[in-house]
């Protein structure tokens, strides 16, 4: 009985070893609607984005240069992409609210600079800030540390300064009978240094662009003061699908973490964005 057991035992370990052991190796070849089910699958979920379309206002430089492809904003913009290997398919400049209704309509993807809150559309982080400034000759000795020193100086600000530089400004202004406004920022700046005006609201890197590009058709190397009266404005990016949105805002982080974001900012401080061909 004893090694009736043992026999029994011994066969028993010798039926199970095979199932113990063998291991099912898994299946090499794939069939090919599978695989191409579960591309189309992915792709649902996560569609490919290689080219963004997108609109702004018109030229502002030196961010945006209507004739090319070049500016401070433009370079950021297609930098931020590159890192997410998608193409700029093409910039429309408009008018503001143009621009936005094409994005809202979906004809383009996304607005540059697009105002706060349009509803319907989903909001990137901010590409970088623009900085509204107050300038004066500095020979003019003008003090000016707050809004209410304004009230009695002639200022030239840019189109539409009043809708955009907040409630303590515009109540300045509209109650200044030597307050105006001007489409052409250039002019802006001719006005400053000719003496027609003692301010001018504009933004910082606009204004440097303005001052050296008239360099060589009147003195800009006169001292001037800047007193910074307002925040930074954020510049961010609408887009009318939160997948798209989110894919530039991603763009927009990585290359904040480059060397490659100061370095463009750094090109505009050193006046690299002029025209090839100078003013006549």
């Amino acid at each position: 009985m004893k090694y009736w057991s043992i026999f029994l035992l011994s066969l028993l370990l010798t039926l199970c070893y095979p199932a113990i052991a063998t291991s099912v190796d898994p299946i090499d070849d794939v069939h090919e609607l599978v695989e191409f089910h579960s591309q189309i699958y992915h792709e649902k979920l996560i569609p490919v984005i290689d080219s963004i379309s997108f609109s702004t206002s018109n030229s502002i430089a030196p961010y945006f240069f209507t004739d090319e492809n070049i500016g401070v904003q433009y370079d950021l913009l297609k930098a931020a992409l590159n890192s997410e290997n998608i193409d700029i398919k093409e910039i429309v400049h408009a008018p503001n609210l143009r621009a936005q209704r094409l994005v809202k309509t979906n004809k383009i993807d996304c607005m540059i600079n697009a105002p706060d809150n349009v509803e319907g559309l989903f909001y990137t982080q901010s590409l970088l800030e623009y900085q509204n400034s107050v300038f004066s000759l500095s020979r003019n000795n003008l003090q000016i540390e707050q809004f209410n020193d304004l009230s009695a100086l002639s200022i030239l600000g840019f189109q539409n300064s009043t809708q955009y530089l907040g409630d303590e400004f515009k109540d300045i202004a509209n109650a200044n009978p030597h307050y105006s406004e001007i489409t052409n920022q250039k002019s802006q700046v001719v006005m400053l240094f000719n003496g027609y005006v003692e301010v001018i609201v504009l933004e910082r890197r606009i204004f440097e662009y303005y001052r050296h590009l008239l360099k060589s058709k009147l003195d800009t190397s006169i001292p001037v003061t800047e007193v910074v009266l307002f925040d930074p404005a954020q510049r961010k990016i609408a887009c009318h699908d939160q997948i798209i949105a989110n894919r530039v805002d991603s763009a927009i982080t990585t290359l904040k973490q480059s060397y490659r974001y100061q370095e463009i900012l750094d090109l505009a401080e050193q006046n690299n964005y002029q025209p090839l061909h100078q003013m006549p």
